[in-house]
């Protein structure tokens, strides 16, 4: 079994509930747990909303998001044509450090390699491809 869809919206704080609905519905209709569903929702928000935030600083562009569900897991790519940018070079935050003194970013990231199995990114004909894959679980069984 093998399901895809791919849709493109535009990169504005707007549309991440545009993106998280037509995901929802694409994984859903899939066959996908809830939990798989909220922990992969819960990644592509945050890399879509740092696409945002990041990606476009001066405004303007859009992104792509393709998911495929597959028997056993589920892959899902963010492209985007804004600066380029490698969250895998990014070191893990020190989340056992004191609040106060822990250092500013990579929070994000560090939710998306949790809620995911495998991330990767590569650049590619001026455009950013993040591609996360998650093994899915089926329901009852975590």
């Amino acid at each position: 079994m093998k399901a895809c869809r791919e849709f493109t919206v535009e990169a504005a704080m707007e549309s991440l509930s545009e993106i998280a609905a037509l995901l929802e519905d694409h994984l859903r209709e899939s066959g996908v747990g809830e939990k798989d569903i909220f922990e992969i929702g819960l990644a592509v928000d945050e890399a879509c909303a740092n696409i945002i935030l990041y990606g476009y600083r001066e405004g303007g562009g859009n992104i792509s998001v393709s998911s495929c569900v597959r028997n056993h897991q589920v892959e899902v790519t963010i492209s985007d044509r804004g600066v380029p940018f490698d969250p895998l070079t990014v070191p893990p935050p020190d989340i056992a450090a004191d609040v106060d003194h822990r250092k500013i970013g990579g929070l994000g990231i560090h939710l998306i390699r949790s809620m995911t199995d495998q991330v990767s990114y590569r650049y590619q004909g001026g455009t950013n491809h993040l591609t996360m894959v998650k093994e899915r679980h089926h329901e009852g069984c975590g």
